[in-house]
């Protein structure tokens, strides 16, 4: 790719891996989660993006049970990185 090229992914990926998911939700880390979360981890790696919100930030309030989990994330060109300054996850806008 072009390194003048600015990228942005983001939105719901539902991928969960220990690189941007919370520690406690081990059970979400299973062989074809990860493999899929995998796919996503190399097209990363070969579009040369990085995670632009911090591992371990929780962005989805499961309805019944109340746990934090990650599905959605933002990866972006490194040059792009210090365009993210802050992410606010506001539960209670959910639908």
């Amino acid at each position: 790719r072009n390194q003048d090229e600015h990228i942005i992914w983001m939105g719901d990926f539902n991928r969960h891996h220990p690189m941007w998911e919370l520690e406690h939700n081990t059970h979400l880390f299973t062989a074809v989660n990860l493999d899929a979360a995998g796919v996503l981890i190399n097209l990363l790696s070969l579009y040369n993006l990085t995670q632009a919100l911090p591992a371990g930030l929780a962005t989805l309030e499961a309805s019944n049970t109340k746990n934090h989990t990650r599905p959605d994330n933002v990866f972006c060109s490194e040059s792009l990185e210090h365009a993210f300054t802050q992410c606010d996850v506001k539960y209670h806008l959910r639908p």
